[in-house]
């Protein structure tokens, strides 16, 4: 009787695994919002809409919804969710208590919006998966248009849509790249995961200014094994003193198109790139320098100003040129792309409401 139990219980055991992984497999997909909200009522103005859910959009939507304030909050359609750049941010170790996340950004914005929708202000809460197309300013209130043409409206709009990083072309495609940008052996962020190449043979793709920069940082910070930049087919924008720097430091250029990224797939595990001149780079860890892509069309829309790279400019309240437009996290000119800086903007800009309320 007793092993017969003990069998059953095994059996139990065995088949609750695969629920387990299914369970761990909906935190990691990125179009799956953990609860289902109650819908906006229609021609009602709302105090706070919020545009994006990532790092910056989901501490605003805290505190908003914790300052007891109604928020919709639009965490963009299926397809904005996958391309966002929180979507490709994996275990975060420059963030204290961040590295036991697996999909930081995620994973907190899931979290956050469960506990705001089981909390006892969680009534404030209203989650549209969906992406915001239009927006016009009408007197005093925002009228915005979602992908499915339903219209809501808003006294605050804050943007959080944050940037794309341009993703190098290899034979045609960004796929190659992909696979090992998803390992972190592939990286955009020097300042948040340039400790990753202490020691290493470093990769850095790019041909403007940045990339050099970018690489004369790493090998002067990290005592690299070795240090190479590749232009992936383009003349390189270095400047003369630029190049002096890049040489007393031994980082070799190549100018040649990058033909293949050698590694193990499945490991995603870099090993180095193959030029079309037959030339092979090794390498152990890639940073890609090549700019930015601003989600800001819907501050374009608006007529906000933007700078020279298109990230929009704000003053010191996050506030836009045009009055109640907000922009927090990554979209925000002459501020670090980083996760702490996006929660300090959204409690500052959500504060700066809270004032005018």
């Amino acid at each position: 009787m007793k092993k017969n139990k003990l069998l059953f219980l095994a059996v139990l055991l065995l088949l609750s695994q695969p629920i387990v992984a299914s369970e761990q497999d909906k935190i990691l997909d990125p179009t799956i919002i953990p609860v289902k909200t109650q819908q906006p009522k229609e021609k009602k103005i709302y105090p706070i809409v919020i545009i994006g859910a990532g790092a910056a959009g989901t501490m605003a939507v805290k505190r908003a919804v914790l300052n007891n304030y109604e928020v919709l909050l639009f965490t963009g359609a299926k397809q904005e969710q996958r391309r966002s750049r929180g979507n490709w941010v994996k275990t975060v170790d420059n963030i204290p208590g961040l590295t036991e996340y697996k999909r930081t950004v995620l994973e907190l914005r899931n979290e956050v919006l469960t506990r705001l929708f089981h909390s006892s202000l969680g009534y404030n809460l209203y989650v549209i998966e969906e992406s915001v197309i239009k927006i016009e300013k009408k007197e005093d209130f925002f009228e915005l248009t979602d992908g499915f043409g339903r219209t809501y409206y808003g006294k605050y709009v804050v943007l959080a849509t944050g940037i794309m990083d341009e993703q190098p072309l290899i034979q045609g495609s960004i796929r190659p790249i992909l696979k090992y940008a998803n390992g972190q052996t592939v990286v955009y962020c020097v300042l948040c995961d340039g400790h990753r190449s202490f020691g290493k043979k470093t990769v850095v793709i790019g041909h403007l200014e940045s990339a050099g920069d970018t690489a004369f940082y790493l090998a002067e910070k990290y005592q690299l094994a070795s240090t190479t930049v590749l232009t992936n087919g383009q003349p390189h924008q270095f400047t003369s003193g630029l190049l002096k720097q890049l040489e007393e430091k031994q980082i070799k250029i190549f100018e040649a198109p990058i033909q293949e990224v050698l590694g193990n797939r499945e490991e995603k595990r870099l090993t180095g790139f193959k030029l079309e001149t037959g030339d092979v780079v090794e390498a152990e860890i890639g940073f890609v320098a090549l700019g930015i892509r601003p989600n800001n069309q819907l501050a374009l829309q608006l007529g906000a100003q933007v700078s020279e790279y298109g990230l929009v400019l704000t003053d010191a309240n996050g506030e836009t040129s045009v009055a109640g437009l907000f922009v927090i996290g990554d979209l925000r000119a002459n501020s670090m792309k980083q996760i702490y800086t996006a929660w300090n903007h959204a409690v500052e800009v959500i504060q700066s409401i809270d004032e005018r309320m």
